[in-house]
Order: structure tokens, then sequence, then C-alpha cells
């Protein structure tokens, strides 16, 4: 652990901890899939990306045919920005600062039930986090039509 830092604009202000521990007494998953990451300890950077395509049919994919990527724009369109703050510009940067008051963050037990689609479960110290998920649902079913009865 890194020796504390401390403030000098007064005598009795707090420290600010750089970096803290993690303490968890436990953690329950039920289940992980999709390009998701559980990740105990530290680490710089995460990069998940999950692309799908969810079809469900009435006939059998044999017979329906193949479903291709190339086919439906979402999985080429460009990534979004996001600006969690909403001021960010290239004149005005965001800047966020955080002081932790404490040493250590401890937790009892953690219990999550799913993890899917490019998500992320740490319990560490964590930099840089990109998950990106994109997902077509088809739904291919005959369709009926009410009957015209006077």
């Amino acid at each position: 652990m890194m020796a504390p830092r401390t403030q000098s604009h007064d005598a009795g202000e707090e420290q600010d901890y750089p970096v803290r521990i993690s303490e968890v007494g436990g953690l329950h998953l039920t289940s992980v899939g999709g390009a998701s990451v559980v990740q105990i300890g530290d680490r710089a950077e995460v990069n998940a990306s999950l692309r799908a395509l969810a079809v469900q049919r009435g006939a059998s994919h044999a017979e329906s045919g193949n479903v291709y990527f190339e086919s439906y724009s979402i999985f080429d369109r460009e990534t979004p920005t996001w600006d969690p703050l909403g001021t960010a510009s290239d004149e005005v940067p965001a800047f966020i600062r955080t002081t932790n008051r404490q040493p250590a963050i401890t937790v009892g037990c953690i219990e999550v039930i799913a993890v899917s689609s490019a998500a992320l479960v740490l319990i560490g110290n964590g930099l840089k986090t990109k998950a990106e998920s994109r997902v077509k649902h088809i739904r291919q079913y005959a369709r009926t039509f009410p009957s015209s009865r006077s």
C-alpha cells in the first residue's frame, strides 16, 4: 500500500489516499458470459466488445437461411462519444478530482446474478474501461391474421 499524501492547505485537513485497497468478504457470481470480465485485483485497461445476432424463428435455421452481420447497419455505425458531465469540449476539457478519505473500501458479500454483454465486475483499482455491446434481435414467426366472421 502506498503511503498517504497529505494536503498542505490546513493542518486539520484529512489525508488523501491516492490508491485504496479493496476488501471484500465474499463474491458469489451465478452466471458470466458474452464478452464479460470478472477481475479480482488491479488492472490498467479493459476493452470488452460484443457483437451478436439473436435470432428466434418458428422454422428451423436450416430451412430459413443464414443471417449476416453485414445486413444490419447497427454493426457498422460509429461508436458515440460519451461525456458524463456534459461539459467536455476542445476549449473546456472535463476535469474530475477524487479525494479518498479512507485507505480501504470494505464491503461484506457481493452477490451478482448475471454479468453479460461486455459488462465488468471489478474488485480493485482500475484506470480505463471501454465496453461496447451491439445486439440485433430478430424475430421471424409466421403471422396469423384474424378471420373475418360476421
